[in-house]
């Protein structure tokens, strides 16, 4: 699985990963409470990196999941459980180290909290 937010580092863990996503069954592209944004995601979140991943031969399956009140790292760790994912691909630190240090974030949930191996990429 493939978290995926338009960032840059969502971008890089993708190209870091495409060796790995490539020998997959399938890869899942899960973005939690995307929005269409023309500079950022485009106006079908997701797409860009369906299509990359698919030029590459990997059969893809792009998810919008609702946060529905639970944190991210919550709702990715959830819907990898639920399309029986492998590993967990995403980038890293789109605050600050420091930032993410005091206040948290995604990666530091996914760090104390992962329940399968999980690549990430800054």
């Amino acid at each position: 699985m493939l978290a995926w937010d338009s960032r840059a580092q969502s971008a890089h863990a993708a190209r870091e990963a495409l060796q790995l996503l490539s020998n997959a069954k399938s890869v899942h592209v899960a973005m939690v409470d995307p929005t269409a944004t023309p500079r950022q995601s485009g106006d079908e979140p997701g797409a860009d990196v369906a299509a990359y991943l698919a030029r590459h031969g990997i059969d893809v399956t792009v998810d919008a999941l609702p946060s529905a009140g639970r944190s991210v790292a919550q709702v990715l760790q959830r819907h990898a459980n639920d399309v029986a994912a492998d590993m967990i691909v995403m980038g890293a630190y789109g605050h600050s180290p420091l930032r993410e240090l005091v206040f948290g974030g995604v990666t530091r949930s996914m760090l104390d909290e992962a329940r399968l191996p999980v690549l990430m990429a800054r």
